[in-house]
């Protein structure tokens, strides 16, 4: 084109060899609710956000948990709650007059009615706890009905002579969502134009829910989101070598490089409502991996323990306090299964994670979630420089040099992760003897080297006698 003389600046992009953003430590949370809208992305960066859009219910609980102790911006979907709460009486009730629970309860409850005035119904008095007796509510008249605030549930009754003291205790389990209104609430997720990190779904899941877990995370890797999932086992009965015994049965046809099984309950202090109660702690486990950075192992002892547990379930109360029934046995047999679980560390207060375990096999080099969390970061990085490359032209006949922009462009990212510690180093190689005129096709390889992680530390420590040297 005709010009006339003179300066014609041409700016040019890509210099400076930015990386697009990897999504660190973002998250969604999927679970039930007791409000909000279904199968809509939510964003929460406030703890006071979540019981006004959320409600109550395990979605509710995980995504507090998930902001008060991993800090950032918490995504989350409300999924259909089409699995009921159970409600169940214990065996060990008044017969007579009986009080019975009815309804659909929002949430997991340990519910114990204690009659603190005896006497008819109407002049007899009662409080009523939600977490077994930890938290009580002042003393209210008894009446036919009474509604439990904020629960679904409803306490009724009987006309008779009630006794001072007696206690009637309730248990019941929190709504939950089917494997397929899981999906549905998942692929609203994936179709969103975020940059999260992983999915946690917040509800007791079994290897069936795994499976479709796991398929999920291939259908999104075609799709060109690299992300895993987190999710919890169901919950332990009194028995803590059946539980784990029937953790190891469900996960012996299981195994999956994006699924991480959380195998770990306690009581802790409810971030929402300040009650003790039983929950899993996988959306803490969540938290404290989203608080770090990629390549920080959770387990790494400085982090310290896992914060606000008060005991590992199951366990008994005694004149001493609450002891924990799960042993570091048990910790040790759901690790090499694959699980994420806690253990005691002797010398130190509290419980603590035994690895960041993903459900893979043994020999993978992604059964540690760290391993997991740099490739996809550095998958998804180097991708995105990438892209401005596709449909460009190279000279077939010396590509070292006609690709030498390209290859600058494709390590920054890892260069970028070396500078930051997250990785040893990382290079981008183009395989020789590729015939770009008729494949139209350049393959490339990324080779990474990763951090090593000391699991144990072997202390050979003893005496020497100095005179004894020669």
């Amino acid at each position: 084109m005709a010009r006339l003389p003179g300066v014609y600046p041409e700016i040019q992009d890509g210099g400076l060899g930015l990386v697009p953003p990897g999504g660190d430590g973002q998250r969604v949370v999927v679970g039930v609710s007791s409000e909000g809208p279904v199968n809509q992305v939510l964003g929460f960066s406030e703890l006071s956000q979540v019981p006004t859009l959320l409600g109550t219910g395990p979605l509710a609980r995980a995504v507090a948990d998930q902001l008060a102790y991993g800090g950032g911006q918490v995504y989350a979907v409300r999924a259909a709650g089409d699995i009921a709460g159970s409600v169940s009486a214990d065996s060990a009730n008044p017969p007579s007059p009986a009080v019975t629970l009815t309804g659909d309860p929002l949430d997991a409850y340990e519910i114990e009615v204690k009659i603190v005035r005896g006497g008819g119904l109407g002049a007899a008095t009662f409080t009523y706890s939600l977490d077994g007796g930890d938290t009580v509510s002042p003393e209210i008249a008894t009446a036919a009905t009474y509604s439990l605030p904020g629960t679904g549930l409803t306490l009724n009754f009987a006309t008779g002579t009630y006794s001072a003291g007696a206690t009637y205790r309730f248990r019941t389990t929190a709504p939950g969502a089917s494997v397929s209104s899981v999906q549905a609430a998942i692929r609203e997720a994936l179709n969103a134009n975020l940059l999260y990190e992983y999915i946690q779904v917040a509800q007791p899941t079994d290897n069936g829910m795994w499976a479709a877990l796991d398929a999920l995370a291939t259908e999104a890797e075609a799709r060109f989101r690299y992300i895993w999932f987190l999710t919890e086992t169901s919950p332990p009965g009194d028995d803590p070598d059946a539980w784990v015994n029937a953790r190891l049965a469900e996960k012996s046809s299981f195994s999956s490089k994006r699924v991480m099984i959380v195998a770990a309950w306690g009581e802790v202090v409810d971030t929402l409502t300040g009650r003790l109660s039983v929950q899993s702690l996988a959306a803490r486990v969540g938290a404290r991996i989203s608080r770090n950075r990629v390549h920080v192992s959770p387990a790494w002892v400085q982090l310290g323990p896992l914060p606000g547990v008060v005991q590992i379930a199951p366990f008994v109360t005694t004149p001493l306090g609450k002891q924990s029934r799960f042993t570091n046995a048990h910790a040790l047999a759901l690790d090499t299964a694959g699980f994420t679980t806690v253990y005691r560390l002797v010398g130190r207060e509290g419980w603590y994670l035994v690895e960041g375990r993903m459900a893979a096999p043994a020999t993978s080099d992604y059964k540690l979630v760290q391993n997991r969390r740099v490739m996809d970061k550095a998958t998804t990085q180097v991708r995105g420089v990438l892209l401005d490359f596709v449909q460009g032209h190279v000279d077939p006949t010396n590509l070292e040099a006609s690709l030498a922009s390209l290859i600058a462009r494709a390590n920054a990212p890892l260069r970028a992760m070396q500078a930051r510690g997250e990785i040893v180093r990382g290079r981008v190689v183009v395989p020789p003897g590729q015939d770009i005129l008729s494949t139209q096709e350049l393959r490339l390889q990324v080779r990474i080297v990763p951090l090593g992680y000391l699991r144990e530390i072997t202390l050979d420590i003893g005496f020497e006698n100095p005179f004894l040297a020669g």
